[in-house]
Formats: structure tokens, sequence, C-alpha cells
């Protein structure tokens, strides 16, 4: 909890006061931080290689670095508090592609991702003067940039968590196993990318102007990824997903706190709401979960790195 909390704080530093954080040379740092944390964990747990083709770790790869890319585009429109609470509509292009394909869902279902989605609606209509803006028709605008890119991003997310649990249910691999191929495939592409666009002077600029900040942020995302593991492995996805909840409403605050963003009462009652549904949603789910430690601990490591990501 502690290291995405900073990993947040961080982030947020990275991309607020007019700086902008090239999303390419982030991706190329921290994954390479991330794939060389999986080599180690794979190899102190002994973990057997994977017998899934390299070509579809690479898909795996794509689609997650997709999901990074443009959660981390959007801090340049939004403010990091609307990304975390965006990354909680999680359910809707999930809930979308489902009811499009024919799957049904309870009525409490739809009332609380409403209820989520509402409290978003508020936090973000309330209205913020922590970006710039030339007037609020720009800032209106803008945000509505960040939430389009968010949504974007939570489609790549929610493909990766399906792509991966299909490969999963059919293939046996470790979490840090996993980790590894995965991120390996996003520093990968990350550095053609760099080539393939001619961006590399860029990345190296950003290496001389914030490349202790790069790196922090790939060790405090390495490091929240290890401790998601070992709590799953040692006391059961419940106990995580508790502290995964307590991260969310901590980074909120924090955020809050210690970069100045102010709250009119519009703005209070949909943080108030949206925290409201997700705590209601945790505790309907709950008796769901248990104490999966392999499986779902490979699930939850791959998801982790956006805040981008967030550890549920």
């Amino acid at each position: 909890m502690g290291s995405f909390v900073c990993y947040g704080l961080l982030l947020e530093y990275a991309t607020s006061g007019g700086k902008h954080l090239h999303e390419l040379s982030f991706l190329f740092v921290t994954s390479l931080l991330y794939t060389l944390t999986g080599s180690v964990g794979r190899y102190i747990r002994a973990e057997k290689q994977s017998t899934i083709p390299p070509a579809q770790f690479a898909v795996l790869g794509l689609t997650s670095m997709g999901s990074t890319f443009f959660s981390v585009r959007a801090l340049r429109y939004v403010i990091y508090p609307i990304q975390v609470l965006a990354k909680s509509c999680k359910p809707v292009p999930v809930m979308l592609m489902g009811a499009l394909m024919g799957k049904k869902y309870p009525p409490k279902k739809y009332l609380k991702v409403l209820l989520i989605v509402g409290g978003v609606g508020l936090f973000m209509g309330g209205g913020d003067k922590s970006k710039k803006s030339d007037g609020d028709e720009k800032d209106a605008s803008s945000q509505m940039i960040g939430v389009s890119l968010l949504f974007i991003s939570l489609c790549f997310d929610g493909g990766t968590g399906a792509y991966e649990d299909k490969l999963m249910s059919v293939h046996s691999v470790g979490p840090f196993d996993l980790m590894y191929n995965i991120q390996l495939g996003k520093t990968i592409l990350a550095g053609i990318g760099l080539i393939v666009l001619n961006q590399v002077h860029i990345f190296v600029q950003m290496c001389q102007e914030m490349g202790f900040l790069l790196v922090a942020l790939g060790l405090s995302g390495a490091i929240g990824q290890v401790f998601i593991f070992v709590t799953i492995a040692k006391f059961g996805a419940l106990t995580c997903s508790i502290i995964g909840l307590a991260r969310k409403v901590t980074t909120l605050v924090a955020s809050i706190y210690f970069y100045g963003h102010h709250l009119n009462k519009v703005q209070f009652l949909g943080l108030v709401i949206c925290i409201g549904a997700m705590v209601n949603d945790f505790f309907g789910k709950k008796g769901k979960k248990g104490g999966h430690g392999h499986d779902h601990g490979g699930h939850v490591t791959s998801q982790s790195t956006e805040f981008k990501d967030n550890a549920e």
C-alpha cells in the first residue's frame, strides 16, 4: 500500500505544474525495472518457464502497453484524482462488451456502476482549477479528452485481463514468470517505438531531466507488485483486496492534501458517492474471493502496473 501510494504521488508530481511525462520513455524505463524484478522473483521462486508462445505474450505486452500509455497520456488533461476515480469505472467497458455479446447482469450491478460513474461525473462537473486553462470551455474540453483517453485505457486493460485469463486457463504460468514476459514485451515494444518514431533524443532528455524520478516510479511500482503477490500467497486475495481498496482512498486523500486540490461541495459529494459505491461493490464481491495464491497472484501482478495501474 505504501509503495503504490508513493507511486501515485510521484506520478502526479511528474505530470503536474506544467510538466509532461514522455509516455514511451516512461514505459521503457519502468517496464525494464519491472522485467528485472520479475526475473529475480521467478529465479528466487524457481518458477518453471511458461509454455505460452512468445507471440501471445507479445499480444499481452501490447495491450498492457496501450493501457499504460493512454492512462499516463490522460494526465496531461485531467488531475490525478480523476484518473484514480475513472479507473474505478473499469466495469463499464467490460459490461458494455459483455452486453453486446448477450451477457446479462443483475440490476444491482448496473446500479453500482451508475453510482461510480455518477460520482466521477459530479467530481469532474464541479470544476477544478488545478490544471492551467484559458477558460472554462477549454477546461471542460480538456477534461473530456482526458476521460476519453482513460476510457481507451480501460478498454485495453479489460482486453489484457480477458486474454490473460484465456491463456492461463490452458497454460501453466507462475506470477513472476508472467510479470517478466509481459514487461519484457512492453520494454521491447517501447524501445522499438522510440527508434521508429525517432524519439531517442527525447528519451535521453527525459533521463537527464527526471531520470531519478523515472527510476523511483519503476522501483515503487515493482516493489508494490512483489508485495501484492506475497500478500495473496500468505494471506489470501481478500486481504489483498482490502489493502487495495484502502490504497485507493489513501491515494485520493494524499493527492488532495499534498497537491492542494480544492474541492467544492459538488466535488466532495461526487467523491463520497464514488468511494461509497466502491466500498459497497467490494463487500458485495468479498464472498466470492478466496485465497487462490498462485493463479490469482499472477493476474493481479500483471494488472497492477498502471496503478496503472490499480491493484484489485
